[in-house]
């Protein structure tokens, strides 16, 4: 009897297979219950995203639509990871304005940022709708509402 590997060839494992990469998809943020919708510059609705909180209610995020696509809208309240300069958080809802938003959004193939100064977003103590008023950076006058 020969032990095993005493004398005897082994032969070669066959090597792993290796998993082709495949393209990881875009977040879409849709199906969801939340709604954003712009009265000025013009109206434009947005509907189907998605709210998010962080811990001990922190920050709330809304996102509609695909970040990167030609439809989007994105609104960050209170101390985030997007918003480092925030100097409270969303809890209890209020009034936000300069660090403490941040609201971007696509349509028409058009993108736009709301500028930090003079922003002033109004947010429901329960965090599920407020409003927002401010400045693009061109010096256009935006006004909107949202919802969770």
């Amino acid at each position: 009897m020969i032990a095993a590997g005493c004398g005897a060839s082994a032969s070669p494992s066959p090597a792993p297979a290796t998993p082709v990469p495949s393209p990881v998809p875009e977040a879409s943020f849709t199906g969801g219950p939340g709604s954003a919708r712009l009265d000025a510059p013009e109206s434009v609705a947005w509907e189907g995203g998605w709210c998010e909180r962080g811990p001990d209610d922190a920050w709330l995020a809304l996102n509609i639509g695909l970040p990167n696509g030609g439809e989007y809208f994105g609104l960050v309240v209170g101390q985030s990871a997007l918003t480092p300069a925030a100097t409270r958080g969303a809890a209890g809802g209020g009034t936000f304005g300069g660090n403490d938003v941040v609201i971007t959004w696509r349509h028409g193939g058009s993108a736009a940022n709301v500028a930090r100064g003079g922003l002033v977003l109004e947010l429901a103590r329960d965090l599920s709708l407020g409003t927002f008023a401010g400045r693009l950076e061109d010096g256009t006058e935006v006004r909107g509402t949202f919802s969770c």
